[in-house]
């Protein structure tokens, strides 16, 4: 059984950095969480490295300035390894390795498109004349779902290949629950479609993580998040200790009654498990 604790407080003696995700736990996509700021505040005070990673398909410059639009204070702003930082990267490699034309799926949003700058590439609209897929679906917006999975059919029939720049399956808006890149690359894989992931759980970005934390050995850092499919694995995999915020993607699999039979009965149900569990960000 993991340890349920009240606040980080109770843990920061046995760490020296933490890796914390965005999403479902410094905010909700919407709104800071509300302890978010003096939690951060007092990690700060008590010298704790962080750094933010997230799977979220924006640049690393833009995801922070979403938090400093949310209300997160600057000086309280840490270094953030986004997947999509990583993908922006992948572009001009898989340009060079497939051909030059991509296939871009998103959203209208014009933030969510900075991945696609300064790079040798040409996006399209559709997979007709496409060498390859850029997957970006932010889940921010409802994704016209029967129409993209028969361009998927077509995609790969014709064998192109996808990067998937947000390996997140679900994610929280507020308190509407999302599909994400990760859902759509999963289903383009199971009708034979070559994908490739950047971000959580995957080790790329722990090490970029860990390197932005001043190279800490590993067993002075714990991941924090709220997605076993993607944080806690990710932790595991890279073989640090992980904390679990029941405030996000898995809340409403916790059901009503008591909290600690219900997270027992969530925990024993997943593959990767946490060391340590929280009912929100808090100290």
């Amino acid at each position: 059984m993991a340890q349920l604790i009240y606040g980080l407080e109770e843990i920061t003696d046995r760490y020296d950095g933490f890796i914390i995700d965005l999403f479902g736990v410094i905010h909700n996509g919407i709104k800071l969480y509300p302890q978010t700021i003096d939690t951060l505040t007092r990690l700060q005070e008590q010298g704790k490295a962080v750094c933010f990673l997230s799977n979220s398909p924006r640049l690393e410059e833009d995801a922070g300035d979403q938090c400093l639009q949310m209300g997160l204070p600057e000086p309280l702003l840490p270094s953030i390894v986004t997947s999509g930082e990583a993908s922006h990267k992948a572009l001009e490699e898989f340009g060079a390795r497939y051909g030059k034309n991509c296939w871009f799926i998103s959203s209208g949003m014009p933030e969510l498109h900075s991945i696609t700058q300064n790079v040798d590439i040409t996006f399209l609209d559709g997979p007709e004349g496409a060498d390859f897929i850029l997957n970006s679906i932010p889940g921010t917006e409802t994704t016209e779902k029967e129409k993209l999975l028969a361009q998927f059919g077509y995609a790969s029939e014709c064998g192109l290949p996808m990067i998937c720049a947000n390996p997140d399956l679900v994610v929280h808006i507020g308190d509407t629950l999302h599909e994400c890149a990760g859902t759509f690359a999963k289903i383009y894989e199971e009708i034979g479609g070559d994908v490739t992931y950047f971000g959580k759980p995957y080790l790329p970005v722990y090490e970029a993580a860990q390197q932005q934390l001043g190279g800490l050995a590993k067993d002075r850092i714990c991941a924090i998040g709220d997605s076993f499919h993607t944080d806690i694995q990710g932790a595991n995999n890279f073989g640090i200790d992980s904390l679990f915020n029941l405030v996000g993607i898995h809340r409403e699999e916790l059901g009503s009654g008591n909290i600690e039979t219900g997270l027992q009965d969530l925990i024993n149900k997943q593959a990767h498990k946490p060391v340590y569990v929280i009912e929100g960000f808090k100290w």
